[in-house]
């Protein structure tokens, strides 16, 4: 991404609902699965939001994070998050097992990360059990300029995450989409910036903070949107989100995509 679209990430992530219902998301996701004081990876961290979360919410974790641009780097180390470092995905610089949980919130589709080489370095660095949880864009048909700006070049179906998880030898706790409530909406302003980058408008990410009222009145809905399509098992929503651990089995299975 660009260095403008990582000082935007950073001015923002701290308050934007949609980043509050996905912090939400994963703190409810790691209560009650991991062992005390944990050991915890953000690979590829960005500018530290959810680290910096987590480390409000849940103190008792050791939280580690990796990002491959030193702008991401800069900004979590100007929030004082000392234990976050360059690198690759790919090729992470951990020894064998040693984290219990590692989080991959919306990395494997930006340009340039082999999705299969990534899963295989956070299984590597798991220790058996491990928790996995990614959260990833869904749908191509909600490409716009949003995923150009940001240097995203794939979006994802929840059978597609599936296979993927299991090819690289994870079991799937659970998989869900999430903030159905704007499918439609969204899909119709995807299209639209579709349109305006055809005509040569310069792609910009949809990153801004609305007016405190409505950005509370957006959390609270997608709060309970995510719920929702969790208990009803919905089939649409702007991103995948998905639990999975690692298991004993040799990576490289049959891949076998199942809603």
């Amino acid at each position: 991404m660009k260095a403008a679209e990582y000082d935007l990430m950073r001015a923002v992530e701290d308050h934007h609902w949609w980043y509050a219902v996905l912090h939400r998301l994963v703190q409810e996701t790691l209560a009650g699965r991991l062992p005390p004081h944990a050991r915890l990876l953000d690979a590829g961290c960005g500018t530290g939001g959810m680290l910096e979360f987590l480390q409000a919410r849940m103190g008792g974790l050791e939280l580690t994070g990796v990002d491959a641009a030193e702008d991401a780097v800069r900004h979590c180390h100007q929030r004082g998050l000392g234990a976050v470092r360059s690198g690759s995905v790919e090729a992470l610089e951990f020894e064998d097992a040693a984290f219990d949980a590692v989080l991959s919130l919306d990395v494997l589709y930006h340009a340039g990360v082999d999705e299969e080489k990534a899963l295989a370095e956070m299984r590597r660095v798991l220790r058996p059990e491990g928790l996995l949880v990614v959260n990833l864009p869904a749908f191509e048909r909600l490409r716009g300029s949003h995923d150009v700006a940001v240097s995203g070049v794939r979006r994802y179906v929840s059978c597609q995450v599936r296979s993927l998880l299991e090819h690289a030898s994870f079991e799937v706790v659970m998989i869900q989409y999430w903030n159905a409530w704007l499918f439609l909406p969204l899909l119709v302003w995807r299209r639209m910036s579709r349109t305006k980058a055809g005509q040569g408008t310069e792609s910009r990410s949809d990153l801004k903070l609305p007016p405190a009222w409505l950005n509370s009145l957006l959390a609270g809905f997608g709060r309970l949107d995510a719920g929702l399509c969790r208990e009803l098992h919905l089939p649409f929503g702007s991103s995948v989100f998905a639990i999975a651990r690692k298991t004993n089995h040799s990576p490289g299975g049959t891949l076998h995509g199942r809603n």
